[in-house]
């Protein structure tokens, strides 16, 4: 089994809407002593057959965050800070891992760091799509970068009333076609401005590019809001799954103005 683990970023809060996506784990089917068949049941995430592989999904969004120093015998910060801490001890969560034989369907249920992405997927009918054959090449947005913008925008992004607006956002993250990494930066590197405009489900074009000074590849336009790439293309059975770091906006959405937060 062939495991690649991506960087680790900085802690990120929990998911706003109160909960953490918990790994969808489903029981494995066994191999019986005596040579009885394997079961059909579905395989346990992490007992895992050789032949399939596997990549490890980053966990931040369910550690706690520990900004203010550990606090000496006295009970006061030894940085010197007067806020409180959660504990002198971190405990982060395990990474969870993405297999290259389901779709993209499953994986984003099991990722707590697309929690949020996810249950908005739900909130929006856009799941279903992604249960889909496809293919899709999905650029989920991480759990911080949903929370910041929802915070800035007035808690939008839950009010029912703004549904066809959160539609409009996340379908413009999910590109038709399939687009392994190998593949893309290929495409950028051959491409007139080592650009490309990938088509996506809100029918607007996606822009997709390549940072020559630092070698990232880059999702938005270069001169308005965009992200360098987290994850970097976990293949999946019916397409590929990236991480962004930040957040990415179809254009109409970076032209409007942002409402003040109440």
């Amino acid at each position: 089994m062939t495991v690649r683990e991506p960087p680790t970023p900085r802690h990120a809060p929990y998911g706003w809407h109160g909960r953490l996506a918990a790994p969808a784990l489903m029981l494995a089917g066994m191999v019986l002593p005596g040579g009885c068949a394997q079961s059909p049941a579905r395989q346990d995430t992490y007992t895992t057959p050789v032949s399939t592989c596997a990549y490890m999904m980053p966990t931040v969004s369910g550690t706690r965050t520990y900004t203010q120093g550990l606090r000496g015998a006295s009970g006061s910060p030894t940085s010197g800070q007067s806020n409180p801490i959660d504990s002198a001890v971190a405990y982060g969560n395990p990474q969870t891992p993405a297999f290259c034989d389901r779709p993209l369907s499953d994986t984003l249920r099991s990722s707590i760091e697309l929690a949020d992405y996810t249950h908005l997927l739900d909130r929006t009918g856009l799941f279903p799509t992604l249960q889909q054959a496809g293919p899709f090449t999905v650029f989920a947005l991480p759990n911080a970068a949903l929370e910041t913008y929802n915070t800035q925008n007035g808690g939008q992004l839950l009010d029912p009333a703004s549904t066809s607006r959160v539609r409009n956002l996340l379908s413009y993250t999910i590109v038709t076609g399939k687009w392994p990494h190998k593949a893309l930066r290929a495409a950028l590197a051959a491409a007139p401005g080592h650009s490309l405009s990938l088509p996506t489900l809100n029918g607007q074009a996606l822009l997709v590019w390549l940072d020559t000074q630092t070698e990232q590849v880059m999702v938005g336009p270069p001169h308005g809001q965009s992200s360098p790439l987290w994850v970097m293309g976990i293949p999946q059975s019916n397409g590929v799954l990236y991480f962004t770091r930040t957040l990415v906006l179809p254009p109409a959405e970076q032209a409007a103005p942002r409402p003040s937060p109440p």
